[in-house]
């Protein structure tokens, strides 16, 4: 048996004798990281409430990993990239469990149920889960598994979706496309921009049903449709839109964030019927894959909590995918254009 014992002095674990095969697991880290974060937290919010102090004091990167390797240190593996304290570290920032304030602190997040889809949630925040403050009702089992403590919703989860947040993921799926592309429309800078030079820009055709893969989709043609991503081929890449319909804007060209050009690529996609396929590779239970990184940040922050494991990688990261999370994560890639093969 493992237990972790906390005190205003400190922090200790034991693991019971009969357990000395046990090895942790990421998600098992992952909620330890979360305990130390809320205890460090709570404590200097504590001093600084008797220092008649009413600022809200956040926790510095450093003092938080050199706190988690002080109690857990033989546990964490430096030499294995997603048994690492920065990247555990990094994968709670990665699901918003905790917040980056900036500078290097973060502060544990509220307590939350998170809505990934009708029939599936995480419950979200940097408290521990036997501290955290999420409504019970209506949530049947936790995929112990997975390290952003996904849940399923009972068929009754209604009365309880007052406070439940909703992902960016659950409300695309919602919309039209009409609607994706009116709000997509609505978030474009006031003035237009200058067209990018055509010599080194790239279009992003996703009429090309001859590839699976959206890397192969940025082309030099310039492509039909009522709207057009490109993104320059040198560096720094830089991204824009090109509209096409008569509306209220016109025909013009916008400039446009990574994350915004993420964004559009999907809705390009799913106007075309277009699917990129990612391989897996089977074990006993369940699948790995590779992530590359291409999705909006709240599409991979869902995929990032459904896994057993997240190995950050060259160009994107190595999901460990568990049978019982197979079902959810196969939506989800869904309504990302993507399939698993």
């Amino acid at each position: 048996m493992i237990k972790l014992a906390t005190s205003s002095e400190g922090s200790s674990v034991s693991i019971a004798e009969a357990c000395h095969d046990w090895r942790p697991t990421q998600g098992w880290l992952a909620e330890m990281t979360r305990t130390v974060a809320t205890r460090m937290f709570a404590q200097a919010n504590l001093e600084d409430d008797e220092s008649g102090n009413e600022a809200t004091i956040a926790v510095h990167r450093g003092a938080l990993t050199g706190q988690v390797r002080k109690i857990f240190g033989a546990l964490f593996d430096e030499s294995a990239p997603h048994l690492s304290v920065t990247w555990i570290v990094d994968l709670l920032v990665h699901l918003d469990d905790l917040g980056d304030v900036g500078y290097g602190y973060y502060v544990p997040r509220e307590s939350r149920v998170v809505r990934l889809t009708e029939c599936w949630g995480r419950i979200a925040g940097g408290l521990p889960l036997e501290l955290s403050e999420h409504p019970e009702g209506g949530i049947e089992s936790l995929q112990n598994e997975s390290v952003g403590r996904v849940v399923r919703m009972a068929q009754d989860f209604a009365p309880h979706d007052q406070g439940t947040e909703h992902s960016e993921v659950f409300r695309w799926a919602a919309k039209s496309v009409d609607r994706l592309f009116a709000d997509l429309c609505d978030g474009l800078p006031e003035r237009p921009a200058s067209p990018p030079p055509e010599e080194i820009t790239l279009y992003y055709n996703s009429q090309d049903r001859r590839v699976h893969s959206r890397g192969d989709r940025w082309q030099n043609r310039f492509p039909g449709g009522a709207f057009v991503v490109a993104r320059t081929g040198t560096l720094p890449t830089h991204y824009c839109v090109h509209i096409r319909g008569e509306g209220q804007r016109g025909a013009a060209w916008f400039d446009v964030s990574h994350e915004e050009a993420r964004r559009w690529v999907l809705l390009a996609e799913k106007l075309t019927g277009s699917t990129n396929r990612i391989a897996t590779k089977a074990d006993g239970h369940g699948v790995s894959a590779l992530l590359p990184d291409m999705l909006p940040n709240a599409w991979t922050a869902a995929l990032f909590a459904c896994a057993s494991a997240v190995v950050p990688v060259e160009k994107g990261w190595t999901l460990g995918i568990q049978n019982e999370a197979m079902a959810l994560v196969k939506v989800l890639l869904q309504h990302a254009n993507i399939e698993l093969i």
